[in-house]
């Protein structure tokens, strides 16, 4: 299968908070909703026609999809570990990504215990290796009445990707017409910046590249895989679901508009990146969720929850 794919190399730290509040932590991908948001609020500035781009999502018919934005290390694209993966060593269930060979192969039913020694896994098995550092930066809260510090210490997490890694997402275009748009778009994001502080030049990339990818998937899938954060859009899409492998992630926040940016977003639980469901892309689709709170009326609030799926086996 043949896909567009989107490499951000960031200039500096990033912070990619998982929950509003969350300052100690950072996330070290960026999940697909978060991007979604993210473009949104850049196709705004360049264009006009914003509200038409999102019916035809609130319409089941997104003219492109796209996933989550996963680490890359020199030439080694790394994919999250399938959940349907289950190995009884202790150091490889701590295996978040593997390379795209390994992927590729796990796709295919094969075992993680059988191909190990042939590929590369964030982290990996034989000696630490992470294309990234986590820092905590110590900060005090300055009181907003006469600017002084107070008792408000705390620590704020940040993600550096070394000099030649970054991250890197899919896209599948189903109108080829909004790929200008589309690109033209992610040019100015990479200025404007993704995640927290980005007043401070946090989030911000260098000129994104784009270039064509292909991966291999079995003609003989009995399941879909996830790329992306996944929110069912009807209950049928859940048929099956107890021989699925998956885990839930719960997305919330504050909204982000030029009219508000107090109020809290309702609060989501998604099925998150790696999971493994007995279907075929064709029948689990997602959409996009209604998430303004019941007080704010100017306009719609959504969080992207379609699916980014390739097709897999689910056991080996």
């Amino acid at each position: 299968m043949k896909f567009t794919l989107c490499k951000l190399k960031p200039k500096g730290p990033l912070h990619l908070g998982e929950k509003e509040g969350w300052l100690e932590g950072t996330a070290t991908i960026i999940h697909s909703d978060t991007l979604f948001s993210a473009f949104c609020h850049a196709y705004q500035l360049l264009y006009e026609d914003l509200p038409e781009l999102l019916k035809e999502f609130e319409e089941n018919s997104p003219p492109f999809l796209i996933s989550s934005a996963f680490p890359y290390w020199r030439d080694v694209f790394f994919f999250p570990f399938p959940k349907n993966q289950l190995p009884k060593d202790n150091e490889l269930a701590k295996i978040k990504f593997v390379d795209k060979s390994g992927f590729e192969k796990l796709l295919q039913g094969e075992r993680l215990e059988k191909i190990i020694k042939e590929i590369k896994t964030i982290p990996a098995t034989e000696e630490p290796f992470f294309p990234w550092e986590l820092i905590d930066i110590p900060r005090v809260g300055l009181g907003r009445l006469d600017n002084r510090p107070g008792e408000r210490f705390f620590y704020f997490g940040q993600v550096i990707y070394s000099e030649d890694a970054g991250l890197f997402f899919l896209i599948k275009f189903q109108k080829e017409e909004i790929r200008p748009k589309f690109e033209a778009t992610m040019y100015l994001l990479a200025d404007e910046g993704i995640g927290g502080d980005r007043s401070s030049g946090k989030g911000l990339f260098e000129k994104p590249i784009f270039e064509e990818i292909e991966i291999e998937t079995p003609t003989d899938a009995d399941g879909v895989i996830s790329l992306s954060l996944y929110y069912p859009k009807e209950e049928k899409e859940l048929m099956g679901i107890k021989n699925a492998f998956y885990d839930l992630i719960e997305r919330k926040g504050y909204l982000f508009s030029p009219y508000c940016s107090s109020l809290r977003r309702r609060s989501i639980r998604m099925f998150v990146e790696g999971s493994v469901f007995p279907s075929s892309p064709e029948k689990i689709i997602g959409t996009l969720v209604s998430v303004e709170p019941e007080i704010f009326k100017l306009h719609k609030v959504y969080r992207y929850g379609y699916l980014f799926g390739l097709p897999c086996k689910r056991e080996g």
